[in-house]
């Protein structure tokens, strides 16, 4: 197939798509003015699919962690580097008057070994759960220091799947260290009455189309079945308006067979929920997630949380995201010399005898 063909095909098959899914939006909108509580279902925990959010006037303190990260892999070892940065806005009246930086504005990465001759599969997951665990070590210290009543953390709540290594692996028992740094985490936040809030950039989860087809159309497969093709956020981006979320619900309708959460004490993997927001009109919605004791009344309780992350996300009408997790990410992230410099020292030290580089790293030509 020739160049243009592939380039036309595409394009015809994308405008495709978003006719299919304007059309699927408008059959779904007379599900949001029906009342989910008539229903009954342990699942709808609000009363409507669809919220209003208003944009609060910040005057508190909000912080914002994000790292970087990268590796190289040697023969003889696996060498990364990690930088993880928490940064503080102090608001009054909706402006930031003081900024602070954790520990430090600008600071080398944290250098990280390993001789252990992991596996491919094994270094990945070492290095994700690497970068993890200096991030949520930063998040417990900044709320230990600074006290602030929002922490927003880039990316999920929890690990992901492809956190969890393998049941041979050699680092599983980092992964179990993991799970315990996390619940620290969240034990943390709620001693210090920290609201922990975690932005997914660019979510592809499919919790929310799950629910409404199991429980809302569960009677006509015929449109159950066309949500297949849709992740949450490209449905929500037809369904909600600027300044509008969705109905929170739970992570999971089973914790026991989630790869995660299963590994969670109870009253945890039970807390984190989940909705999403549109902060903009020209980007699509962003997933946040959130933790919700047993008793609270829930609907207050994430409008509390939408109103800080419309806040901090509505500041460019083409990119949603929180300006604390911008700023973060702005000084966390790393760039490629970073690691070559210490690579360069290793091997000045070592001398030209030691074979470390990998051949694919090595051609003369």
């Amino acid at each position: 197939m020739q160049l243009h063909q592939v380039i036309n095909e595409a394009v015809n098959n994308v405008a495709a798509m978003d006719r299919n899914r304007r059309g699927l939006a408008e059959k779904l909108l007379p599900l949001c003015s029906q009342d989910l509580l008539k229903p009954n279902s342990s699942e709808f925990l609000e009363k409507k699919l669809i919220f209003s959010v208003e944009k609060s006037e910040l005057n508190c303190s909000i912080a914002g962690v994000d790292s970087g990260f990268i590796g190289k892999d040697l023969l003889a070892l696996d060498l990364i580097l990690i930088r993880s940065v928490g940064v503080v806005f102090n608001y009054e009246k909706g402006k930031v008057a003081k900024a602070d930086y954790y520990p430090n504005i600008y600071s080398f990465p944290e250098p990280r070994l390993s001789s252990s001759s992991l596996e491919f599969d094994e270094f990945q997951c070492s290095k994700s759960i690497q970068r993890l665990l200096q991030e949520v070590s930063t998040a417990k210290s900044l709320i230990e220091k600074f006290s602030p009543e929002f922490c927003f953390l880039d990316g999920s709540i929890i690990p992901q799947y492809a956190d969890k290594p393998r049941k041979d692996s050699k680092v599983k028992g980092v992964y179990r260290q993991l799970l315990g740094e996390f619940q620290a985490l969240y034990s943390t936040a709620a001693d210090n009455n920290c609201e922990l809030v975690a932005c997914v950039e660019d979510s592809r989860g499919s919790r929310f189309r799950q629910i409404i087809q199991e429980h809302l159309l569960s009677e006509q497969q015929g449109l159950a079945g066309q949500l297949e093709s849709c992740y949450d956020a490209i449905l929500l981006d037809y369904l909600l308006k600027p300044g509008q979320r969705s109905l929170s619900f739970t992570y999971t309708s089973s914790i026991k067979e989630h790869p995660i959460l299963m590994d969670f004490q109870e009253k945890w993997a039970k807390a984190v929920h989940a909705f999403y927001i549109k902060p903009v009109a020209f980007d699509r919605p962003l997933r946040v997630e959130f933790l919700h004791p047993d008793g609270q009344e829930i609907s207050k309780h994430v409008s509390r949380i939408a109103s800080t992350v419309l806040s901090q996300s509505c500041l460019h009408r083409e990119y949603a995201y929180p300006a604390i997790l911008i700023e973060a990410d702005f000084n966390a992230r790393l760039k490629p010399g970073e690691i070559e410099i210490v690579y360069d020292k290793i091997l000045n030290k070592l001398g030209k005898g030691f074979k470390l580089r990998l051949r694919r790293d090595n051609r003369p030509f």
